[in-house]
């Protein structure tokens, strides 16, 4: 491609004019520095200052909206001193007793159920026990030649193994969740 002609580039717009740069010299570093106009305060007045107040709870009585049938209730308790001797009121606020679920939905961790052996509610003792998943992919491993032991870790990961529920009090299986 050849350069265009000196009638072409004439017709052209002017170039617009280069911004002038700003060459002034730096602000003053010793301007910039902030000098207190008092000291800092004594180390027994800082101390003696409450950095952390502790809030007090409402008066009047907090409602709070049930979930899935659990109740929060609040507890007032006056009488709790702190090191300056000032009683405050404290509320304690008790949590909503745990929901048994119905063993058919016990999965890989422990779950809170009624024992269908004893009736009493228990968190389950889960027990990891190498299932057919966990043998099925040990032989596919020897199939594909690892069978200097690599084909055996298969049988010690925890998400290739089902899981056998059983109640620790009465050692009644509960359930198994099979992978």
């Amino acid at each position: 491609m050849e350069p265009p002609s000196y009638d072409e580039t004439s017709r052209l717009p002017a170039a617009q004019a280069t911004r002038q740069i700003d060459l002034s010299p730096p602000p003053d570093y010793n301007n910039s520095l902030f000098s207190p106009s008092t000291p800092p305060p004594a180390y027994g007045d800082a101390v003696q200052q409450d950095l952390f107040p502790v809030l007090t709870p409402p008066s009047v009585p907090v409602v709070i909206p049930p979930t899935q049938s659990s109740v929060v209730t609040v507890h007032p308790i006056t009488q709790i001193g702190n090191r300056r001797g000032q009683t405050q009121t404290v509320a304690v606020v008790s949590q909503p007793q745990p929901i048994a679920i119905n063993v058919q939905f016990l999965r890989d961790i422990p779950g809170y159920v009624r024992c269908t052996q004893c009736q009493h509610f228990v968190t389950s003792k889960v027990t990891y026990v190498p299932g057919s998943t966990a043998w099925c992919t040990c032989a596919l491993l020897a199939l594909m030649g690892l069978i200097c032991g690599f084909c055996l870790i298969p049988l010690m990961v925890r998400s290739l193994q089902d899981v056998h529920h059983s109640c620790p009090r009465c050692e009644n299986e509960l359930h198994v969740y099979r992978r």
